[in-house]
């Protein structure tokens, strides 16, 4: 081995205590400014951390402002506070230093990349990472040099936190986000053939060229004015569908048997002390219409938002039946559940649906189906309300049988919009009286594009996360469900917009359906979930008129 003349920037052996947790695009366009306020201009760029498999624990960092390799060592069980030490380099030694990697061992690693804002200083930063293994998240750290302070640290980063409106995972939680994203990747040889690794030589052209992601450039154009000019005419989609299998798109007529999906599919299910009802959710999607082959390629993933029930001893009955993933959160909302879900699926389509559903005997088949041969396309089930003292419920074979539900009772086919709704829905104009077939009207939804309202719905308020698919690759891009909404309304129509403003269509799906088991409201009155609703049209209505580019995250 020839000598090699390297030396770095060494930092002092500190203690790092940090904490994360979810952040999704716009919550960051949010708050951006008043961290820049507070701390300091944050930078953006783009980074390749590698986690180098060894004996120590050693990560290799390849950003904008060059080379790091931090050595991290835990202090005591504390999760959240390691000892730290860094060793910084130009990325022109990036050659010298993966040599002398492999000279001490560490010949492989764990690749991880982000797009992200940083504000950096000697004892404190804040990151904004985006596009990451474990979906997209914030990182605040605090460097110090007594043990005894840990403690009063890590509260005054929680309370930092706390003051931009973010939420904080756990110690557990986090290590479980991690450990459930990178269950299924392997490490990759740092040098292949005397060369970098393709991934390290991926990002050092990126880096030269420049060609660093730009979050916050483009026009000021926003999702209502895409929307405004946004038509969901989906007849071509139509013709290609019946091109590929000879039947139609939108039918209440099941496809074929002999008609097979081959893709994976990932079905999230958020939950929050719904142990009664989520057996039987859970139940019908044991008993679906499915082949060997397909069945092995349905993942379920169910959520669970701090319920204190027997909803984890329920989930665990139906391991034998699917891929399943139970993840446990302390009450961090019914969008961070979803979102846990959607960064956490390995399907290339994503199935919504809530606790308290029945699904038809087909219902996976049909959504998974005209998925896996359609892009960008955004399947809408529709639902029969069904009371809890239902004798359909205690019938012996209904959870076997499946019957499909008369989703005629849906709202989206037969409503009378009342007068006194008018102060509820002020993000909607041109607001109607009278009974309303948004389906009939709209032929299906392909007419309901630009803009158009028909009594207090546009096509943004057709998406109801009930019962839903698209996607994995779409939801990722617009960052997921906003965090925004608190409690009941708006959450699924601001989603709906975001899918629309990148270019989805929202398609009926009338050959299958959900039975709806009507609850009290989970808000706690109907008083409290009117209020919830008026405040979240309020967050709507600001969202709907910001630029684009500060709500959706790969907005182009």
């Amino acid at each position: 081995m020839s000598k090699l003349n390297i030396s770095g920037v060494t930092s002092k052996n500190m203690i790092e205590c940090e904490i994360r947790g979810p952040l999704t695009w716009s919550d960051f366009c949010e708050i951006k400014q008043e961290i820049e306020k507070d701390l300091g201009r944050m930078r953006k760029t783009i980074e390749l951390v590698i986690f180098l498999q060894g004996k120590k624990d050693l990560r290799l960092k390849i950003n904008n402002f060059g080379l790091t390799l931090v050595l991290k060592k835990r202090i005591n069980k504390n999760l959240l506070a390691k000892l730290e030490q860094e060793v910084h380099f130009p990325l022109s030694y990036l050659r010298n230093i993966l040599t002398i990697l492999d000279f001490f061992g560490y010949k492989k690693g764990f690749f991880s990349y982000c797009e992200k804002y940083e504000y950096l200083s000697p004892t404190i930063s804040f990151s904004a990472k985006f596009n990451t293994k474990i979906g997209d998240y914030f990182e605040i750290e605090e460097k110090l040099i007594h043990k005894n302070k840990i403690a009063l640290i890590q509260k005054k980063l929680v309370q930092m936190a706390r003051k931009y409106g973010l939420l904080v995972w756990d110690e557990k939680t986090f290590e479980k986000i991690k450990s459930q994203s990178w269950q299924d990747v392997v490490p990759k040889k740092l040098i292949i053939n005397n060369k970098p690794n393709p991934l390290i030589r991926d990002i050092l052209d990126k880096l030269s060229a420049s060609k660093n992601k730009k979050f916050l450039n483009g026009g000021r154009i926003s999702i209502k004015q895409i929307l405004n000019g946004r038509s969901n005419d989906y007849t071509y989609l139509e013709k290609e569908f019946y091109n590929l299998i000879g039947s139609p798109l939108v039918s209440w007529k099941k496809l074929s048997k002999n008609i097979v999906f081959k893709k994976p599919v990932s079905v999230v299910i958020p939950t929050f002390n719904s142990g009664k009802s989520l057996i039987k959710t859970l139940t019908s999607i044991k008993n679906q219409n499915l082949t060997t082959e397909e069945r092995k390629l349905v993942e379920l993933i169910v959520v669970d938002d701090g319920s204190n029930d027997n909803t984890k001893e329920i989930v665990s009955q139906f391991k034998s039946n699917f891929s399943l993933k139970y993840f446990y959160q302390t009450n961090m909302g019914r969008g961070q559940a979803r979102n846990v879900g959607g960064f956490l699926a390995s399907g290339d389509t994503l199935i919504f649906l809530d606790s308290d559903v029945i699904l038809e005997k087909n219902f996976i088949r049909e959504h998974a189906i005209r998925q896996e041969l359609l892009k960008k396309i955004v399947l809408l089930s529709f639902k029969e309300n069904l009371d809890p003292e239902d004798p359909r419920l205690t019938e012996e074979k209904f959870l076997e049988k499946l019957p499909m539900p008369d989703i005629t009772k849906d709202f989206r086919f037969e409503k009378q919009v009342k007068k006194d709704w008018l102060r509820m829905h002020r993000h909607v104009r041109n607001f109607e009286v009278r009974k309303v077939n948004l389906l009939k009207e709209t032929d299906n939804f392909k007419n309901f594009g630009n803009g158009k309202v028909i009594g207090v719905w546009d096509l943004p308020s057709m998406l109801v996360s009930l019962a839903v698919s698209l996607k994995t690759s779409e939801f990722r891009k617009i960052g997921g469900f906003n965090l925004q909404f608190k409690g009941w309304g708006m959450e699924d129509t601001f989603l709906g917009a975001c899918l629309l403003a990148k270019d989805n269509y929202f398609i009926p799906c009338f050959s299958t359906g959900v039975y709806h088991l009507e609850h009290p409201p989970r808000s706690g009155s109907k008083l409290k979930m009117i209020s919830e609703f008026n405040r979240n049209v309020i967050v709507y209505l600001d969202l709907i008129n910001l630029p684009a580019k500060k709500i959706i995250k790969d907005f182009s």
